[in-house]
């Protein structure tokens, strides 16, 4: 299940935001834990991070404690992660993943094999997407939840989910589409 909030942000702000993140800021988007890996089969997209407690984290903040609340969810949850702005030009994806993972501990990748997990502080447990463009400025880039397509594109809708759900955005067709990503974190899972 997930909560939907279509044009929960005004497009004067989107476009602001959209706006303040310099398009030389953006970097390669990684997978995995906190240091990441490169892995352009799993994820082809760029991304730069918002400053902590910005307008961004604010918003996303409080829609995760609605649809926290809303749906009935009732996770124990602490805090919110760094907000990430994410950029997907044309035929750039995120493939089929889950937001968990365990945040102060980090999987030493040593070739194709992967080692030890180290000390669990927390977990992402609700993962927050907000649209920061007009769908007219790009095709495709949908996001995908539990293989349900979210049709709605509309500029400043939030999508509120689970993190432990597996979710994708597909390649996109022409244009280029902006979101806002943020994880709500709490203590490991009971």
């Amino acid at each position: 299940m997930y909560m939907f909030y279509e044009g929960a942000v005004s497009p004067e702000i989107c476009n602001q935001l959209v706006a303040r993140f310099s398009e030389e800021n953006y970097e390669a988007a990684l997978v995995g834990t906190n240091t990441g890996i490169l892995s352009k089969d799993i994820r082809d997209a760029d991304r730069q991070w918002a400053n902590k407690n910005d307008l961004v984290e604010c918003i996303l903040t409080r829609f995760i404690m609605q649809a926290n609340q809303e749906a009935l969810w009732n996770f124990d949850i602490t805090e919110p992660e760094q907000v990430q702005i994410g950029r997907y030009r044309e035929n750039q994806f995120y493939g089929q993943h889950m937001d968990c993972y365990i945040k102060g501990s980090d999987i030493i990748m040593t070739g194709r094999e992967s080692a030890v997990v180290i000390p669990l502080l927390s977990q992402r447990k609700i993962s927050a997407s907000l649209l920061l463009n007009d769908e007219s400025e790009y095709e495709g880039g949908d996001l995908v939840i539990l293989n349900e397509t979210i049709k709605q594109k509309k500029q400043g809708t939030i999508i509120v989910f689970p993190s432990f759900m597996a979710h994708q955005v597909t390649p996109v067709t022409r244009g280029i589409r902006y979101s806002a990503v943020c994880w709500m974190l709490g203590p490991k899972w009971k």
